[in-house]
């Protein structure tokens, strides 16, 4: 359904690391190539939570 390019989906992650949404580190992938592995940060999961909120209010709405 939705395809992001590689030159939209490494900015936005980069940009929701600094804002401390989300963390990354370094780790084996499943066939043992190294790969980063991001993870919501309890300020993102808030943040998440306001922002699946102003979507269920904007869908209603349309």
């Amino acid at each position: 359904m939705l395809q992001v390019s590689d030159g939209s989906l490494y900015p936005a992650l980069h940009k929701l690391e600094q804002q401390s949404w989300i963390s990354a580190k370094w780790k084996p992938s499943e066939n043992n190539r190294r790969a980063k592995f991001y993870s919501l940060t309890r300020l993102g999961l808030k943040n998440l939570e306001k922002e699946a909120a102003n979507w269920g209010r904007l869908s209603v709405a349309i």
